[in-house]
Formats: C-alpha cells, sequence, structure tokens
C-alpha cells in the first residue's frame, strides 16, 4: 500500500510559454503600463482538455472577468493549473484592445486519474461531500491525478466541513494500491474520532431472511465503523443467506451510516479520541427467488458428467442454492486435484427464465495440463530426521502429481518425529506452469515442552 498524507504535496510537471500576442515593441507601452479598461479580462479560452469542461478549467485559474489583469496574473494562473497536477504542460497567450484583454490557455491532460473514495464521513451523504468538493475544486469529477495538489485541495474541503459542524477530527488521505506497483486510488478518512456501530438496520428484508441477516450481524454493533469491515459481512455472510434460498440476483445498497451521537470538542469522552455513535442501513433488493431448472456440464474429459453430477447436492425443481453448489464445486476441485489437475477451475454460468422463476446452471470445466511431482524439500529437520520423512513420502519426482496426498501424508509422517516436541509444519506448495511440476516445500519448527 502507498501512503501519503494531506501534509505531503507530489511532485509535478508544468509547462509555460511566453505569449506571443501583447508582446510589446520599442513603440508600445509594457502591458502593465496600459489603462485598465484595456487590461479588463473580458474572455478566458481553454483549448486542448478531453478530460474537463472549459469553464472548470477557468475556474480553477483564480481569474475573474471584469477585473484588470497584468503578466504576473497571467503566469499564477499557469500555476494554480500546474499545481493540481491535471494537465502535463500549459501555455498561455493574451491579446488586448481597447475593449480589454483576452487570454488564451492551451492545456493537455495529465496521464493517470484514479478514484477516490470516503471511508467514514458518516454526517455527510457522499452525494453531499462530493457536490462541496465540486463547489471548491471545479476540477474534482470522482477521480484525482496521481500528484500534484488536487488531493490536499480536496482534503481541505473535507476539513472545512468537520470544523463547520463541530467535528473534532482530522482529515488524512491515502494513495493506494499493490506493493511496488501503481496507485491506483486515493482514499479519504477521518482521524482522532472513533466511530462505533450500534446496530446495523435492514431496510426491504422480510421474514425469515430478516432473523438470519440480524444474527449474522451480531458481531458487528459496538465495534469501530469500518466501510471495509461491512463491504465483507455482506459479502462473506449477508448474501449467502440469500443465495442460498435462490434469491440469485439480490442487491444491496452501499452502507448508509446515521449518527445518533455527535462528538463534541469539549465533551469528555472515553479514551484518548471523540466518539460518535453510528447505526447502519443495508438497504436490501431481493429480487425474483429461482428454482433450479437444470444442470449442464461443459469442458470435462477426464471425468464424465455422470460422475461429476452424482457429487452435487442441487436437484431440479428446489430452489436454486448456489452456496451449497460452491461447496460441492470444491471437493470436485479436489478430486481433479488428486488425478494431476491442479490448475483445474470450474465456473458457473447461469441463464435464467424470469417468467418461469427458474434458471439453468451451465459448469464450465476448464482442466487445465496434468502436473507432476517436482522437488521436495524438508527445512528445520537434521539429516536424519530428514532422510526419514523423505522415505515416507510415496510420490516420486514424475509421478502424477495427487493434491490430496499431502493431507495424507503429514499425520503419518508426524510419528516419525521425537515425540518430546511440539512440532508445527508450514508446508508450501508451488506449480511450476513451465515445466508442469509441483515443487513441495515442508518447513518444520519445533517448541520446547512447557
Amino acid at each position: 500500500m502507498k501512503r501519503a498524507t494531506s501534509s505531503v504535496v507530489a511532485l509535478f510537471f508544468w509547462a509555460l510559454l511566453l505569449p506571443s500576442a501583447g508582446q510589446t515593441t520599442p513603440s508600445q507601452k509594457p502591458f502593465a503600463q496600459l489603462p485598465e479598461s484595456e487590461r479588463q479580462l473580458i474572455a478566458i479560452k481553454i483549448t486542448g482538455s478531453e478530460r474537463f469542461p472549459e469553464e472548470a478549467i477557468a475556474a480553477s485559474t483564480g481569474l475573474h472577468l471584469g477585473i484588470p489583469v497584468t503578466e504576473d496574473d497571467f503566469k499564477k494562473a499557469a500555476r494554480h493549473l500546474g499545481d493540481t497536477g491535471a494537465f502535463s504542460e500549459i501555455a498561455y497567450n493574451y491579446s488586448y484592445s481597447s475593449t480589454g484583454t483576452k487570454l488564451e490557455i492551451h492545456v493537455t491532460d495529465a496521464n493517470r486519474f484514479v478514484p477516490v473514495r470516503f471511508v467514514d464521513f458518516v454526517w455527510f451523504p457522499e452525494d453531499e461531500l462530493r457536490r462541496r468538493i465540486k463547489e471548491h475544486v471545479p476540477l474534482f469529477d470522482g477521480e484525482l491525478p496521481t500528484s500534484g495538489r488536487m488531493a490536499d485541495q480536496v482534503s481541505d474541503v473535507l476539513q472545512a466541513m468537520l470544523v463547520g459542524n463541530a467535528i473534532p477530527g482530522h482529515v488524512d488521505y491515502e494513495r493506494v494500491g499493490k506493493e511496488d506497483g501503481p496507485v491506483e486510488g486515493i482514499v479519504f478518512k477521518v482521524a482522532e474520532v472513533l466511530i462505533r456501530v450500534r446496530r446495523i438496520e435492514f431496510s426491504g428484508a422480510v421474514a425469515p431472511e430478516l432473523a438470519l441477516l440480524e444474527a449474522a450481524a451480531d458481531e458487528m454493533p459496538n465495534h469501530e465503523y469500518s466501510r471495509q469491515r461491512l463491504n465483507q459481512l455482506v459479502e462473506q455472510k449477508l448474501l449467502p443467506i440469500y443465495h442460498a434460498r435462490g434469491y440469485l440476483k439480490v442487491s444491496f445498497s452501499p452502507p448508509q451510516p446515521k449518527p445518533v451521537q455527535q462528538p463534541s470538542a469539549e465533551a469528555i469522552q472515553e479514551g484518548p479520541r471523540n466518539q460518535t455513535i453510528v447505526d447502519v442501513v443495508l438497504a436490501i433488493t431481493p429480487g425474483q427467488q429461482y428454482k433450479l431448472k437444470n444442470l449442464k456440464w461443459s469442458g470435462n474429459k477426464e471425468f464424465p458428467a455422470d460422475t461429476l453430477q452424482k457429487m452435487l447436492h442441487a436437484q431440479s425443481g428446489e430452489s436454486a442454492n448456489t452456496v451449497r453448489l460452491n461447496r460441492d464445486l470444491k471437493e470436485i476441485q479436489k478430486l481433479y486435484g488428486s488425478r494431476g489437475f491442479v490448475v483445474a477451475t470450474i465456473k458457473v454460468a447461469a441463464s435464467f427464465d424470469d417468467a418461469e422463476n427458474t434458471v439453468t446452471l451451465v459448469l464450465q470445466v476448464n482442466e487445465g495440463d496434468r502436473y507432476h511431482m517436482g522437488d521436495l524439500e524438508f527445512r528445520g529437520l537434521d539429516n536424519s530426521l530428514t532422510a526419514k520423512l523423505r522415505d515416507a513420502w510415496r510420490l516420486r519426482p514424475g509421478d502424477v502429481y495427487d493434491a490430496s496426498y499431502l493431507d495424507q501424508y503429514l499425520p503419518e509422517a508426524r510419528k516419525l518425529l521425537p515425540p518430546n516436541f511440539d512440532w508445527e509444519v508450514s508446508p508450501h506448495v508451488t506449480a511450476n506452469q513451465r515445466d508442469k511440476s509441483v515443487d513441495v516445500d515442508l518447513i518444520y519448527s519445533v517448541k520446547a515442552p512447557k
């Protein structure tokens, strides 16, 4: 994860070309010495951007029509645009007459913009956050450049919103992405305020699912609010409640927190941080409840469809329980792994008949290549123990690899280890795509008896 707080200003590049129009000759007065009526800014024309509206760029210059300007004002305007990080090149030109001055700015959009996320601004609806930011940062469109000061400008707006509502928190942001990879997003959050969940409400849910939802969410109340944790709750526990009953198109709205206790700068709170209590509303649209019409197999060659079908509990005419189906498919993947197909995958494609409330599921098997036994390594053992355990391993180099064998081997191997120690083993299995082999690395560690 790449991190940057709002106090860090990223480097940026901007190009400024000297004005070609309006330059003085020996017989002309310098621009700054012209009458104010001729230096009055009467037009700003923007060209070059494919991303931003002309009026948004003009508003970001800091210039205002009807005000007398100087060349320094034009340079400052170009710097303002360059500071945002939204443009890789900026050039300006101006002309003037007795009616006033016209400014033309040509820009080239920056190459990379990334999405923005607001994780715990529970006091404001997200559409209000975005609207207020847009009012003060005209170039904000839900994404930010990976460098420049626009992220700081957004942070300043959010901080002002906290101050204006007497919320004693501090806005931080992170540039996030995979380790050693490019920035993939910018996440804004509130520090120095503890946000706790009192209750989760389920809008749109009815019995019997409602009781199951409430039971699954029991672990969340009185825990610190986390948008990520709520999303995990939905994906891992709440959606399966509906998928197990055939509601295959169920959808959950983003969590909507409702503050029930506002933090106060003067109030004495438990611990070092101020606290806000929230109720969270999850709106649910169950959709139709589907029954299974048929199951079809495709792509399977090692095992006939009848063999695979016997491993499934799904029956035509029953509710389409995809949770149970996924458990069964994992067992089928293990079966393939026992025959050397260690990278076999099974994808489920659904064909819905909404008029009949039925679904046909096509199980698409990609068996991949058959893998063979590669290298076997033992770590953390002396030579004599290594020799014993290696001799007990049945799979020889070149044999078809059996992914289920390791579960059989480890309990037997433990019997060969000295019994007066508490042994732990960490297996690492690596499938080598180049030569279709599987390397097994068994790392042993021991704890002295108490």
